[in-house]
């Protein structure tokens, strides 16, 4: 039996030669401000809207080159309790035919649907040993 055992885990490894690990969980939301501390630094009433999520630790004036999130955090919105650092995604709003506008509420993914306003985080491994870096898009020109 025992060999049996060996030459089914012998031949996945054949077969799974590149197998990767996913990290994938939710969170809530935190707070929806007009703060952006990496776009507008210590502003407070930044031009744009986000949605935040993450660690109680996001503020105006936080600098990620000095501050450390996971000893200034002491709580997560996220589902993986250990995870302190913050997202933002910008606020979508529709634009009614009258003009008014409203916001458009961000829902949790299928079966992370109990996250309250948030989204959903992943964590995946680069591909053919490329580095991953984080991106920072801006649209427009908010200092206009």
């Amino acid at each position: 039996m025992r060999s049996r055992w060996a030459l089914v885990l012998v031949g996945a490894g054949y077969l799974l030669p590149s197998a990767s690990a996913l990290l994938r969980f939710s969170c809530s939301q935190l707070v929806v401000e007009r703060l952006d501390p990496l776009v507008n630094p210590g502003v407070v009433g930044s031009p744009h809207l986000h949605q935040i999520i993450g660690g109680n630790a996001f503020n105006a004036s936080m600098d990620p080159k000095t501050l450390d999130l996971p000893t200034e955090a002491t709580c997560t919105t996220c589902t993986f309790a250990e995870d302190f650092s913050n997202y933002w995604t910008a606020v979508m709003f529709f634009r009614a035919r009258n003009g008014t506008y409203k916001r458009v509420q961000q829902k949790g993914n299928v079966y992370f649907e109990e996250s309250n306003g948030g989204m959903t985080v992943y964590y995946i491994p680069s591909y053919n040993n490329t580095s991953v870096t984080a991106f920072k898009p801006v649209s427009g020109t908010p200092w206009s």
